[in-house]
């Protein structure tokens, strides 16, 4: 086993742990199954670790395999949801998690944002975690100034939403 792989890796999932799975989140329902897809991702950072050219910086690589098995994983559940019957209502509830409870905002926040297009959660899940306006076009493809304007409606469409509730 490589020593000096291990380290990279260990260093690499020190410094992205929380904000990978904070991108979790920002894609699916509930902890578990952000938890199983944290799994995914840094499953695959360990697997593909070596293949990194450096190309681009680190977080980037990282980000980008994390929003595609985000999306590989999101468009497998679509396909198995169009195959199995429907969930009782109280059990399709969205559960919170414990970073919402007692914060009524977040909560609201949080299901809103659920209700966003694939790509305009991504967008918001890496703006949130502080990403670049460049960084978060090289991780989904987008021209910058796409970006730029993708997240200026975004927030609008969020403002709206959560006005609208109050």
């Amino acid at each position: 086993m490589n020593l000096y792989r291990e380290e990279q890796f260990r260093e690499l999932y020190e410094a992205y742990k929380d904000k990978v799975f904070r991108l979790c989140l920002g894609f699916l329902a509930n902890e578990a199954q952000a938890d199983d897809l944290f799994q995914d991702i840094m499953l695959k950072i360990w697997n593909k670790l070596d293949s990194f050219r450096e190309e681009s910086q680190i977080g980037t690589w990282v980000y980008r395999i994390a929003t595609n098995t985000a999306l590989q994983s999101i468009h497998k559940q679509k396909k198995a949801k169009e195959t199995s019957a429907p969930l009782p209502a109280e059990m399709a509830e969205i559960p919170q998690t414990s970073v919402d409870e007692g914060d009524p905002r977040l909560t609201m926040l949080k299901k809103q944002m659920a209700t966003l297009k694939e790509i305009d959660r991504l967008i918001l899940s890496l703006l949130l975690e502080g990403c670049s306006y460049q960084e978060i076009a090289e991780i989904t493809g987008l021209s910058m100034s796409n970006v730029g304007v993708k997240i200026k409606r975004i927030k609008e469409r969020l403002r709206k939403k959560l006005t609208h509730h109050e």
